[in-house]
């Protein structure tokens, strides 16, 4: 049974990220602007027709839009990204080197704002109409409210600016010496950003389901026969965890996007500052390059969030749920 499931999940997964990769690169053939002069930034201008008839024909960026994907597509499949326009490397090579930056902030990110939504919305919602509930409500539409970029400004200003106690920008020291404390010291703005602006609206979600559940028939039944209140609770969050795990996988590609505005913000060295300068430079194969890191970055995810639902949901392991 449970083959079969992780089978669909992974076909599932395989067909998302050929949808990604289709409109992704015929949005970005539609876009303006000449690929060709991309290699030559602000002196493109200088560029004779001559030469740029034979970086067309040496990119192939003569041949019909199709016919382009599917050779790109063709060699992605065998792990080829093809070679940066500007940096003119491998792009499998360069996303390689800004992909640990990215896991760690998404890593460390996401445990965080996981376990503390978690631990705020059970007390809230075991709590009703308590100062815990309510001041939960109030902190979620706050945090929530809080434009990520405005945040990250504000940080700046108070701990690298005015206190001076955290690097402003960049994933470690210039000289590189600095160390695993260096890097948490660089991780601690951008990390606590995406926390605060996410932890809120995560906890409250879980504790309206809680909520809900605790008003449940059965839940009144088991009360009323002498059930433990601890086994009653342990019943409560455990099913109030699904339509909370559900939530999470629906955010999961927000939460990347998201990510790349904070990334840019701190200089963060990841796939996120690596695409925003792709658009910028119009470097095609390394933004096609990190946009497909990012799926199976948010597929793989998705995946491990439908791994933890299989195993709590009872309906799905008995195949009730398709």
């Amino acid at each position: 049974m449970i083959g079969k499931w992780i089978g669909k999940r992974m076909v599932m997964g395989l067909i998302v990220l050929l949808i990604v990769s289709f409109l992704s690169f015929f949005i970005m053939q539609a876009a303006p602007g000449d690929p060709a002069t991309a290699f030559y930034g602000g002196n493109a201008q200088t560029l004779t027709a001559t030469e740029k008839e034979r970086i067309t024909r040496a990119y192939a960026l003569d041949r019909p839009v199709a016919e382009q994907y599917v050779a790109w597509l063709g060699e992605t499949v065998k792990g080829n990204l093809g070679i940066s326009y500007k940096e003119g490397r491998p792009v499998f090579e360069i996303i390689r080197e800004r992909l640990p930056n990215t896991l760690l902030l998404f890593g460390v990110t996401m445990f965080c704002i996981v376990l503390g939504s978690f631990w705020l919305g059970t007390v809230a919602g075991m709590k009703a109409n308590s100062i815990w509930d309510k001041g939960l409500s109030t902190f979620s539409i706050a945090t929530s409210s809080i434009p990520p970029f405005w945040l990250g400004i504000l940080f700046i200003y108070i701990f690298a600016v005015s206190l001076g106690i955290l690097p402003s920008s960049g994933s470690g020291d210039v000289g590189g010496n600095g160390g695993m404390v260096d890097k948490i010291r660089h991780l601690m703005m951008p990390a606590s950003v995406i926390i605060v602006t996410h932890v809120g609206i995560y906890a409250r979600f879980l504790q309206e389901s809680i909520k809900r559940e605790n008003g449940q028939y059965y839940v009144k039944v088991a009360r009323a026969n002498g059930v433990m209140e601890r086994s009653i609770r342990n019943g409560i969050v455990r099913n109030a965890s699904i339509p909370y795990l559900n939530y999470i996988a629906m955010t999961i590609p927000s939460f990347f996007g998201g990510s790349i505005i904070v990334e840019s913000l701190f200089a963060w060295s990841g796939i996120g500052q690596l695409t925003v300068k792709a658009v910028v430079t119009k470097d095609f194969p390394l933004l096609m390059g990190s946009i497909m890191v990012t799926g199976i970055l948010v597929v793989i995810t998705l995946f491990i969030v439908d791994l933890i639902m299989y195993a709590i949901d009872p309906k799905l392991r008995k195949g009730g749920i398709r």
